[in-house]
């Protein structure tokens, strides 16, 4: 039963790698269904659309999770079809998952200051600083390479989603911090193997540890929330959402939208724009009754 399991998958990681899939997307969808195999009585190849139902409904599991989990059900049952491995796609059942908006969660800058003034080394501050200004995802920031910085005009090369090479504006912030870090290697080396770079986990453990080092406890702020502060502080200082989108090298405008909602500064700095009102301390009624 594991080893059908077992050929399943790997001929799917197959099927996908062919479609020229991001690594990261396969390895998650594999993960899912190996969630999910551990759960039924049979093979991957035997689950019905009820199974499906169950896996998907667990207790405790968010909106955004069941949507990831019926995107690799889905994906997985179409390709079984195809390649004539099953008759019927029990996923074409599965209902469709609603997700409520997402907002942006950045950390404020006094909180990226404490980040970076609370013990983490320069390894980790050189991490949170390309989160912070350069808006990359952790994925990019362990990619980041000695040779991806043109410092001449100003721009440094990165792979984002979907494996696209973008050469994006260089943040003079970073634009210095090259002047530290190794000129045609990576900036972040695995450490048991150097001609590597680290794994992405392993950048998110390194800014999680300097985060909780910082006090910082909220656990809606993730290495992933620098690049929320990048996209918010960008809309704060008024820079067209458009130049916004591709900053963040977002494919869809509509992804980019979280950024354009009021931040919690703008909406403190909006009150106070509001001019003092003086309290009266008395009610006027005497006098008022008197004339």
């Amino acid at each position: 039963m594991h080893d059908i399991n077992t050929d399943l998958l790997a001929m799917f990681d197959d099927y996908q790698r062919a479609q020229d899939l991001a690594e990261t997307t396969i390895r998650n969808r594999r993960s899912t269904l190996r969630t999910l195999a551990a759960g039924l009585p049979g093979t991957l190849l035997d689950a019905d659309v009820f199974s499906l139902r169950r896996f998907m409904g667990q207790e405790g599991v968010t909106s955004a999770t069941k949507r990831t989990y019926r995107v690799a059900l889905r994906a997985f049952y179409a390709f079984l079809c195809t390649e004539g491995l099953r008759e019927d796609d029990p996923s074409l059942k599965l209902p469709m998952i609603r997700v409520p908006r997402t907002e942006a969660r950045p950390f404020t800058p006094t909180q990226v200051d404490a980040m970076l003034t609370s013990g983490a080394y320069k390894r980790t501050r050189a991490m949170i600083l390309v989160g912070y200004r350069q808006g990359f995802r952790v994925s990019q920031i362990a990619r980041v390479h000695g040779d991806d910085i043109d410092r001449s005009s100003m721009t440094i090369t990165t792979v984002g989603k979907g494996r696209k090479e973008r050469r994006l504006p260089l943040h003079p912030t970073i634009a210095e911090l090259s002047l530290t870090m190794p000129l045609h290697s990576w900036w972040f080396p695995a450490r048991k193997n150097p001609s590597e770079h680290m794994r992405p986990a392993s950048v998110t453990e390194l800014i999680t540890k300097a985060k909780l080092r910082a006090g910082i406890t909220d656990p809606h702020l993730t290495p992933h929330s620098l690049r929320h502060s990048f996209g918010t502080e960008l809309v704060e200082h008024g820079v067209d959402i458009r130049i916004v989108q591709e900053l963040l090298t977002h494919e869809d405008l509509s992804t980019t939208q979280i950024y354009t909602r009021v931040s919690d500064r703008m909406k403190a700095a909006g009150i106070i724009a509001l001019p003092v009102r003086p309290i009266p301390e008395k009610s006027g009624r005497r006098r008022a009754e008197a004339a």
